[in-house]
Protein backbone atom coordinates (compact mmCIF):
# COMPACT_ATOMS: atom_id res chain seq x y z
CA UNK A 1 0.00 0.00 0.00
CA UNK A 2 1.29 3.42 -0.96
CA UNK A 3 0.78 6.29 1.47
CA UNK A 4 -1.19 9.17 -0.01
CA UNK A 5 -1.39 12.33 2.08
CA UNK A 6 -4.72 14.15 2.06
CA UNK A 7 -3.87 17.46 3.75
CA UNK A 8 -7.07 19.30 2.79
CA UNK A 9 -9.42 20.75 5.41
CA UNK A 10 -12.82 22.37 4.90
CA UNK A 11 -13.27 25.40 7.20
CA UNK A 12 -17.07 25.23 6.92
CA UNK A 13 -17.38 23.40 10.24
CA UNK A 14 -17.99 24.69 13.75
CA UNK A 15 -17.57 23.55 17.33
CA UNK A 16 -20.49 24.63 19.50
CA UNK A 17 -20.43 24.31 23.27
CA UNK A 18 -24.08 23.90 24.23
CA UNK A 19 -25.30 25.86 27.23
CA UNK A 20 -28.80 25.73 28.81
CA UNK A 21 -29.98 29.18 27.71
CA UNK A 22 -28.75 28.84 24.09
CA UNK A 23 -31.45 30.45 21.96
CA UNK A 24 -33.04 28.82 18.97
CA UNK A 25 -32.32 32.04 17.04
CA UNK A 26 -28.58 31.71 17.70
CA UNK A 27 -28.57 28.11 16.54
CA UNK A 28 -30.68 28.97 13.47
CA UNK A 29 -28.24 31.72 12.48
CA UNK A 30 -25.27 29.41 12.94
CA UNK A 31 -26.76 26.49 11.02
CA UNK A 32 -27.89 28.84 8.25
CA UNK A 33 -24.47 30.44 7.80
CA UNK A 34 -23.14 28.11 5.10
CA UNK A 35 -21.68 25.46 7.39
CA UNK A 36 -21.39 21.89 6.13
CA UNK A 37 -20.94 20.41 9.59
CA UNK A 38 -21.12 21.08 13.29
CA UNK A 39 -19.76 19.35 16.37
CA UNK A 40 -21.81 19.90 19.50
CA UNK A 41 -20.10 19.75 22.83
CA UNK A 42 -23.24 18.57 24.58
CA UNK A 43 -24.12 18.20 28.21
CA UNK A 44 -23.63 14.94 30.10
CA UNK A 45 -24.15 11.95 27.82
CA UNK A 46 -24.46 14.16 24.74
CA UNK A 47 -27.51 16.41 24.76
CA UNK A 48 -28.73 19.81 23.68
CA UNK A 49 -32.06 21.36 24.58
CA UNK A 50 -34.97 19.52 22.96
CA UNK A 51 -36.35 22.82 21.57
CA UNK A 52 -33.37 22.84 19.15
CA UNK A 53 -33.88 19.33 17.76
CA UNK A 54 -36.06 20.41 14.82
CA UNK A 55 -33.37 22.83 13.57
CA UNK A 56 -30.72 20.13 13.86
CA UNK A 57 -32.98 17.71 11.98
CA UNK A 58 -33.49 20.20 9.12
CA UNK A 59 -29.75 20.88 8.90
CA UNK A 60 -28.94 17.15 8.76
CA UNK A 61 -31.77 16.49 6.28
CA UNK A 62 -30.33 19.19 4.02
CA UNK A 63 -26.93 17.42 3.97
CA UNK A 64 -25.26 18.93 7.02
CA UNK A 65 -23.20 16.66 9.27
CA UNK A 66 -24.03 17.00 12.97
CA UNK A 67 -21.85 15.27 15.55
CA UNK A 68 -22.07 15.02 19.33
CA UNK A 69 -19.30 15.00 21.93
CA UNK A 70 -19.50 15.51 25.68
CA UNK A 71 -18.41 18.41 27.88
CA UNK A 72 -17.41 15.91 30.57
CA UNK A 73 -13.63 15.57 30.85
CA UNK A 74 -13.64 11.76 30.83
CA UNK A 75 -17.09 11.59 29.23
CA UNK A 76 -18.47 9.18 26.70
CA UNK A 77 -21.52 9.99 24.60
CA UNK A 78 -24.44 7.61 25.11
CA UNK A 79 -27.49 9.00 23.39
CA UNK A 80 -29.69 5.97 24.05
CA UNK A 81 -30.25 6.65 27.77
CA UNK A 82 -32.73 9.57 27.63
CA UNK A 83 -35.50 10.62 25.23
CA UNK A 84 -33.61 13.74 24.13
CA UNK A 85 -30.62 11.68 23.05
CA UNK A 86 -32.78 9.24 21.14
CA UNK A 87 -34.58 12.16 19.47
CA UNK A 88 -31.22 13.63 18.45
CA UNK A 89 -30.16 10.29 16.97
CA UNK A 90 -33.41 10.19 14.94
CA UNK A 91 -32.67 13.76 13.80
CA UNK A 92 -29.38 12.55 12.29
CA UNK A 93 -26.84 13.38 15.00
CA UNK A 94 -23.69 11.23 14.95
CA UNK A 95 -22.48 10.17 18.43
CA UNK A 96 -18.69 10.31 18.75
CA UNK A 97 -18.07 8.07 21.78
CA UNK A 98 -15.27 9.62 23.88
CA UNK A 99 -13.68 11.76 21.15
CA UNK A 100 -12.49 15.11 22.43
CA UNK A 101 -14.51 18.02 21.00
CA UNK A 102 -11.48 19.78 19.50
CA UNK A 103 -10.30 16.54 17.90
CA UNK A 104 -13.79 16.01 16.50
CA UNK A 105 -13.75 19.46 14.90
CA UNK A 106 -10.42 18.88 13.15
CA UNK A 107 -11.53 15.43 12.03
CA UNK A 108 -14.82 16.84 10.70
CA UNK A 109 -12.93 19.54 8.76
CA UNK A 110 -10.71 16.83 7.25
CA UNK A 111 -13.64 14.52 6.46
CA UNK A 112 -15.66 17.31 4.81
CA UNK A 113 -12.67 18.21 2.60
CA UNK A 114 -12.22 14.60 1.50
CA UNK A 115 -15.79 13.56 0.69
CA UNK A 116 -18.82 15.29 -0.79
CA UNK A 117 -21.21 12.64 0.53
CA UNK A 118 -22.91 13.44 3.86
CA UNK A 119 -23.52 9.71 4.41
CA UNK A 120 -19.84 8.88 3.91
CA UNK A 121 -18.86 11.80 6.15
CA UNK A 122 -21.12 10.50 8.94
CA UNK A 123 -19.64 7.03 8.56
CA UNK A 124 -16.05 8.30 8.61
CA UNK A 125 -16.73 10.35 11.73
CA UNK A 126 -17.66 7.15 13.58
CA UNK A 127 -14.56 5.25 12.46
CA UNK A 128 -11.44 5.36 14.59
CA UNK A 129 -8.96 6.56 11.96
CA UNK A 130 -6.01 7.59 14.14
CA UNK A 131 -6.70 6.54 17.73
CA UNK A 132 -9.12 9.40 18.41
CA UNK A 133 -11.57 7.17 20.30
CA UNK A 134 -11.18 4.32 22.73
CA UNK A 135 -13.29 1.17 22.84
CA UNK A 136 -13.86 1.42 26.58
CA UNK A 137 -13.66 4.22 29.09
CA UNK A 138 -10.80 3.74 31.53
CA UNK A 139 -11.63 4.70 35.10
CA UNK A 140 -8.77 6.72 36.59
CA UNK A 141 -8.28 6.90 40.32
Amino acid sequence: TVFAAKPKFDPRAALVKFYPSMSTEYLSALLGSGLRGVVFEGTGLGHINSKNIEQVKRFAHDGGVVCMTSQCLWGRVDMNVYDTGRDLLKAGVVPLEDMLPETALVKLMWVLANTRSPEEARSLMQQDLAGETTRRTIVRR
